[in-house]
């Protein structure tokens, strides 16, 4: 049976940390377009940590039906602001829109996501003092492991924005043996079974099975999506917790450490 890989207890050292080096008149901003149940999950946890660390909380709540203008002019003008120490655009944003030119209106010195273009582009060249927080957390869990990255042979599952894609640049530098799967890819299922550790960030329930996953491998479930009210991961939890040797479970596993280094990343970028 795998070791679960919990994030919480790692994401309370962090937070204990911060408190610590508590600093007045920090204030994050969040930008919502739309409505989204695992968004919304998201948002209330970043609200409940700001008020443990004493960081304001700023909610922008927009609807589907502003115009990709408008909502440009807006985190424009929310950067400007003197007060707002970082900020965020909710991901995903609805359809519509050309996501990558709505994240390009952060500011580099307050995207604590690491999501705009100029950001990303410091991070692909590891010249960014900060991760996006996802890729933080992935490291932190994996550093748990004890597990060499060098050498080892990792298949990231999907390939967005906020997860996939930046995982595997962040494993490039490790030296790590990188696949993608993705949509298209074909004999997925054998390219994950050869794998030593596999990250999965699509949000399809399920998608990773036991009988997809070599015995002795380290399973990160960064994917999560809302059935009936409650969280869901990629993996297969159950049969896949039976070969794996170490596994993150859904919820409590990569999503309350990614919400610990975001804050993380709000007090290395105002030092």
């Amino acid at each position: 049976m795998a070791h679960i890989l919990s994030g919480a207890p790692i994401a309370k050292r962090i937070l204990a940390n911060l408190k610590k080096k508590r600093k007045k008149n920090l204030c994050l901003c969040v930008i919502q377009v739309g409505d989204n149940l695992v968004s919304k999950k998201y948002i209330e946890e970043k609200g409940k940590i700001a008020k443990e660390l004493g960081v304001v909380f700023r909610l922008v709540l927009l609807p589907s039906s502003i115009s990709q203008a408008d909502l440009k002019k807006r985190i424009e003008k929310i950067g400007r602001d003197k007060k707002v120490s970082g900020m965020i655009v909710q991901l995903p944003l609805p359809k519509r829109f050309n996501t990558q030119n709505i994240l390009d209106s952060i500011l580099k010195e307050k995207d604590v996501d690491v999501l705009s273009s100029v950001s990303f582009s410091a991070f692909a060249l590891g010249v960014l003092p900060i991760m996006p927080p996802t890729v933080g957390a992935i490291a932190l869990l994996l550093r748990e492991t004890k597990k060499k990255l060098e050498g080892r042979k990792v298949v990231v599952v999907g390939v967005g924005r906020l997860v996939g894609l930046p995982t595997a640049l962040w494993l490039a530098h490790q030296g790590a043996i990188i696949s993608l799967v993705q949509k298209e890819t074909r004999n997925a299922s054998q390219i994950i079974a050869k794998a030593d550790i596999i990250i999965s960030g699509v949000g399809k329930p399920g998608l990773i099975t036991g009988k997809m996953v070599k015995k002795g491998a380290v399973v990160i479930d960064a994917g999560t999506s809302v059935e009936g009210g409650s969280s869901k991961g990629d993996v297969d939890f159950e049969s896949v917790a039976k070969r794996a040797s170490f596994i993150t479970p859904v919820p409590g596993g990569v999503g309350p450490l990614t919400v610990a280094c975001l804050f993380q990343n709000l007090f290395l970028i105002n030092e």
